[in-house]
């Protein structure tokens, strides 16, 4: 780094540098002087050095080199003075090169390239380049190169702007916008990559036609077909399904639990058995699965290239998540959150009730009739339920036991939003907002969730599963899906359901133990 010369490697550097014969060693040379002390001499070597080397480099197909060392003499030229004879001398070169190579197709975004240093040094015909980049652009377009059409549209309208000139600077925003439409409808005729890539550039194009005010109904139009492929993009997607039966020992171990679930509850009396069933799995231990997701972070490389986008039970993007360790602080712990609750729907939820929740209550239902007085015990005086919701809790209990798992999601994540609120509000916590007209609105349970004292009454294990069934698009998002009529009915027969019906249970089972006297000892 040109940081760790001291002062004596650069006065070595600087007797040296009119001896260097390589252009580009010169060049690197120059330019670490110009950082380093402001040498104007060696920063003027530096410019014609990179120009020198550039032309060593020229080529119409690995033209990057090439480029990068005229933007760096053009650069440095403009630090040295902006528009005097260095400068106008270097754009002289970049003009021509652009002359050179404008008719070459093969060359790509050669000229692109080439025309945003221009552009970024003042070049005065503008309308020439303007012409020129449109001209380039609708050459791509006939030969179905949407990425490199797209750039050259983009960079026309930058020149039109340039130039002050509003309406055509617009024209070309909307041919660039086009260009990812027609992108998208192109993948589907190559038949190379399905629906969703093309639903992905569809949505960008949508986008770009708002961001270019198109005509509002051609942006319809194009929303529309965004959608349409949204939804066949569903049909091409498939879970990538774990074959439990090549892990060893799995079906064994599953046996095992199942079995050991059934025992735990079998013989009791209803009342001891769903207590039992409360205690018979543990909400996940968030700390010891952040632990887990940063070691498979730091063993594989996979989410460090690619991004993760959330999809709604309508094939629409709910959430997205970039490549991992990329962003800022906050937001790598947002990208942990989501692959914490990414792991607890793939894996820990499912392995919970099938291994334990489940057994367990296909047991209590065999032998016993489960009414809806039997839960009177369990609901009557408890402080999570506000007084007047019992009942709702009782059919929600009661409908989840007989597998009735729509009939139970429906009763209970309203009542789980109730009784958050209610806790809170007993805690001395304010859960509604107060307006300037003095009106006042509940907050509801995505923003209940998310009040910083939650996991200091419920605990970070808890909050977590119920964020990640009922608000994060990563995980289930039932509460938000299913109020907005998002979920079709086999939706609510998943694990997600029975997971969150046995959560309801256990929460309701902490009430009932937190209301009864010291002395009434429970023993499970």
């Amino acid at each position: 780094m040109a940081e760790d010369l001291t002062e004596s490697d650069l006065e070595a550097l600087c007797a040296i540098l009119e001896e260097i014969t390589d252009p580009e060693y010169r060049a690197r040379v120059g330019d670490v002087l110009w950082e380093s002390k402001r040498d104007y001499k060696a920063a003027q070597i530096a410019v014609r050095a990179f120009l020198e080397s550039a032309e060593r480099r020229k080529t119409d197909d690995l033209w990057s080199p090439y480029a990068h060392r005229l933007e760096r003499a053009a650069q440095l030229a403009a630090k040295l003075g902006f528009g005097k004879p260095l400068h106008q001398e270097v754009l002289a070169v970049v003009e021509a090169a652009i002359k050179e190579s404008e008719n070459n197709l093969k060359a790509g975004l050669l000229s692109n390239r080439l025309m945003m240093i221009a552009l970024a040094h003042d070049a005065a015909d503008t309308a020439r380049y303007a012409a020129l980049c449109e001209r380039l652009a609708k050459d791509f377009a006939a030969e179905g190169n949407w990425d490199f059409s797209e750039d050259y549209w983009q960079l026309a309208e930058n020149w039109h702007r340039k130039a002050k000139n509003a309406a055509e600077a617009q024209r070309c925003q909307l041919a660039a916008a086009d260009c990812l439409v027609s992108k998208a409808e192109k993948s589907l005729e190559d038949n190379k990559f399905g629906f969703g890539h093309a639903a992905h550039w569809m949505g960008r194009g949508v986008e770009a036609l708002r961001k270019a005010k198109a005509d509002p109904n051609r942006i319809k139009e194009i929303h529309l077909r965004f959608l349409e492929l949204e939804r066949e993009a569903l049909s091409e997607m498939s879970p990538m399904d774990l074959n439990v039966d090549e892990i060893p020992g799995f079906r064994d171990s599953e046996e095992i639990m199942q079995e050991a679930a059934r025992a735990h509850v079998r013989g009791c009396n209803f009342e001891r058995a769903v207590t039992r069933l409360a205690h018979i799995a543990k909400p996940i231990n968030t700390a010891s699965v952040r632990k887990q997701m940063a070691s498979e972070s730091e063993e594989f490389i996979g989410d460090k290239i690619f991004g993760t986008v959330a999809l709604d039970h309508t094939g629409k993007v709910a959430d997205s998540m970039p490549p991992f360790g990329l962003g800022s602080a906050d937001g790598e712990a947002e990208a942990m959150r989501k692959k914490m609750v990414q792991h607890a729907r793939q894996i820990y939820w499912p392995i919970q009730v099938a291994w334990k929740i489940e057994p367990a209550r296909i047991t209590i239902l065999r032998e016993h009739g489960i009414r809806q007085r039997d839960f009177i015990w369990l609901v009557v005086g408890n402080p999570f339920i506000p007084s007047g919701h019992e009942r709702m809790y009782v059919q929600g209990l009661q409908a989840g036991f007989f597998g009735d798992w729509l009939t139970a999601m429906h009763l209970l994540i309203p009542q789980v939003e109730a009784s958050l609120r209610h806790v809170l509000q007993q805690s001395g916590v304010v859960t509604s907002t107060l307006e300037a007209d003095g009106t006042q609105t509940e907050r509801d349970l995505n923003q209940l969730l998310w009040m910083p004292e939650m996991e200091p009454i419920f605990g970070p294990d808890i909050t977590f599963d119920l964020r990640g069934i009922l608000i994060e698009r990563f995980g289930h998002n039932m509460r938000n899906e299913s109020a907005h009529g998002l979920m079709p009915e086999g939706a609510f027969y998943q694990p997600a359901s029975v997971y969150l019906w046995w959560l309801v249970m256990r929460l309701c089972w902490i009430g009932y133990k937190l209301a009864q006297p010291p002395a009434d000892e429970a023993t499970d």
